[in-house]
């Protein structure tokens, strides 16, 4: 007999299936992920991982949601408390945070295309342009906060963020990762806010 899991034990496993996900996917991609290492990490029962996903795509495509919600709740109220006399310096860590976030939870492998291909291939409803149009949204929200009047402005600054994004498939051979990140992310603060 199947063992019952309570609410508060099927959330802890959801979200242990997902951070497990995310290290997986910086570590192995999508292909090289399977259901067998995921459940291991998770130490759960393989049946079990089908209690909540009906495939490893979909806990990845699920894994890509979240950090999309995630993005638009947690980073959209950190800009709400920015502090005015320190405001590229607030600016900084709010979206370095966010793009190491996506490079910590493997999220810049769907970037190449063919990971996130790998996804939507087993997922019915073919999600891509959804997904793509809603982190397309989301960083164009953060950016429109600024109530910057020029839209070719905000689409300078949405596109220079999308290139620190694409910067991260090659990440891992910057000499110092962290401050060459955090340099670029200041550099385009500064043209922000100027």
């Amino acid at each position: 007999m199947p063992k019952i899991y309570t609410e508060k034990e099927k959330e802890n496993i959801r979200k242990a299936l997902k951070r497990e996900a995310g290290k997986c996917l910086a570590l192995y991609g999508v292909r090289k992920t399977t259901v067998d290492e995921l459940v291991r990490r998770v130490d759960i029962p393989k049946g079990t991982f089908y209690l909540f996903y009906e495939s490893k795509e979909a806990l990845f495509f699920d894994l890509l949601v979240t950090y999309a919600d995630e993005v638009e709740s947690d980073y959209l109220s950190m800009l709400q408390e920015i502090d005015e006399n320190h405001i590229v310096t607030s600016l900084t860590d709010i979206f370095y945070t966010l793009l190491i976030k996506f490079y910590d939870e493997g999220l810049y492998r769907f970037l190449d295309g063919a990971e996130l291909e790998l996804v939507l291939r087993r997922l019915p409803d073919k999600s891509l342009p959804d997904i793509s149009k809603r982190m397309s949204a989301v960083i164009h929200n953060l950016f429109s906060y600024f109530y910057i009047d020029d839209k070719e402005d905000i689409k300078s600054f949405e596109a220079g963020y999308e290139a620190l994004l694409y910067l991260l498939l090659s990440a891992d051979r910057l000499k110092d990762k962290e401050k060459a990140l955090r340099l670029l992310v200041r550099g385009l603060v500064l043209q922000m806010v100027e």
